[in-house]
């Protein structure tokens, strides 16, 4: 068989990098949880703390979740454990209950220490810290309520792909989270990581280019209407 063609080899690299890999990156996106990890019993009983030891993470995301009201019909899951390149992320699970019932669950998942650093763990930081953290990413999955299984893969598609719709999704949910009343919060939580001297530059960089700067936050008003969810999916 003929070695491929240079041209022809450029193509395929390119829907290989386009395509397939951000398809692929999407549907890790939208993650599936195991139930017979370890869980600890929570109230309500649709939310679930796996493998989180510490009281104040616990109470920091409780505290948040009873503002977000709008999410309380929904199966959520705390879990600590791994992520690559970042320290929280929140995320559609995919199940079959919302596959063939409609029933909606999400996870929000945080790492043993901040991104870029074996120094500072996640149940070390500051209550203000850690509140204004989840509320970031609860507006996350406030913004995720009117899609379906299908319309979340293409969210994660155009998230890997596109630095504008990122950064839309960025915003939106630090504005969500400040229209819900977490402002000083998110505000914490950004001074926390643009001025601690231990965290890496890149990720600096990344929080300076996708999300809300603290200057646009200090300008931003709690009594406005709660934003609407990101649009054109």
């Amino acid at each position: 068989m003929p070695l491929l063609t240079k041209p022809l080899f450029i193509i395929l690299r390119k829907i290989i990098f386009r395509l397939i890999l951000p398809i692929f990156g999407a549907l890790l996106f939208m993650v599936s949880i195991n139930d017979a990890a370890y869980s600890q019993s929570s109230s309500p009983s649709n939310i679930q703390i796996k493998n989180v030891s510490s009281d104040k993470i616990i109470n920091a995301f409780h505290k948040v979740l009873d503002k977000y009201q709008s999410l309380h019909k929904y199966e959520i899951t705390l879990v600590q454990g791994r992520i690559k390149e970042s320290t929280m992320q929140a995320q559609p699970v995919v199940s079959l209950k919302a596959l063939f019932k409609g029933v909606k669950s999400y996870q929000i998942k945080i790492a043993e220490f901040v991104r870029d650093s074996e120094e500072i763990r996640v149940e070390d930081l500051s209550e203000d810290v850690l509140v204004g953290w989840f509320a970031h990413e609860m507006g996350h999955l406030v913004d995720y309520e009117p899609y379906n299984n299908l319309e979340m893969i293409k969210y994660g598609v155009k998230y890997m792909l596109s630095d504008q719709f990122k950064r839309k999704v960025e915003y939106a949910a630090d504005y969500i989270a400040i229209t819900y009343g977490f402002k000083q919060e998110i505000l914490a939580s950004k001074h926390f990581i643009l001025n601690n001297e231990l965290l890496d530059k890149a990720y600096k960089a990344k929080i300076r280019k996708y999300y809300l700067s603290i200057e646009d936050v200090e300008l931003c008003s709690e009594d406005e209407l709660i934003l609407q969810p990101t649009s054109g999916i």
